[in-house]
């Protein structure tokens, strides 16, 4: 990760239980976007959601839609970083979201790691749609447009200095 790289993460609260959470790293000067991780959690409690979103780097900054306001305020309060603004994702915004989307992958500026098959399956699946936005049973494209919309608030990883290094201050015996 460079200087110019920003860090975004979003999720998709669905009414059954299940979310969807995707995590985007964003370079700046040549405005790629690239899924380097997702998941699904499939009706799990929020104390093992929020230790799966903040694993990934607590730093980095969680997107929601306008509906999970009570998730979003409960993975707050268990140490997420959730922006203070949620996505007000309309048909017509899911569209243009997505359109964009699209724009970025034909001209080679999104991109998702090989390994994250389940975002891929989803994706196809999710393009089978007949020309129409599907908001159900997607989670991981709902928190992907979420994601994208959000680019702008991503947050690039501070570096530790080096005298100081990543261990604790404390004694080991």
């Amino acid at each position: 990760m460079n200087d110019n790289d920003r860090r975004i993460s979003a999720i998709h609260v669905e009414d059954e239980g299940k979310i969807g959470a995707v995590w985007i790293s964003h370079c700046k000067i040549s405005d790629v976007a690239t899924i380097y991780d997702c998941c699904k959690f499939n009706n799990e409690v929020l104390a093992v959601i929020s230790e799966g979103l903040n694993a990934r780097g607590r730093w980095i900054p969680i997107a929601w839609e306008k509906r999970a306001k009570d998730v979003s305020d409960k993975l707050l309060s268990r140490g997420c970083t959730m922006l203070y603004d949620p996505v007000d994702e309309t048909p017509f915004s899911a569209q243009m979201v997505s359109r964009d989307i699209l724009e970025r992958m034909r001209t080679g500026r999104f991109k998702v790691e090989k390994r994250l098959g389940e975002w891929t399956q989803e994706f196809n699946l999710f393009n089978e749609q007949e020309g129409q936005i599907p908001v159900g049973s997607f989670p991981l494209m709902a928190a992907t447009r979420y994601a994208i919309a959000c680019l702008d608030q991503g947050r690039r990883l501070k570096t530790i200095p080096k005298k100081q290094g990543n261990a604790p201050k404390f004694a080991t015996i």
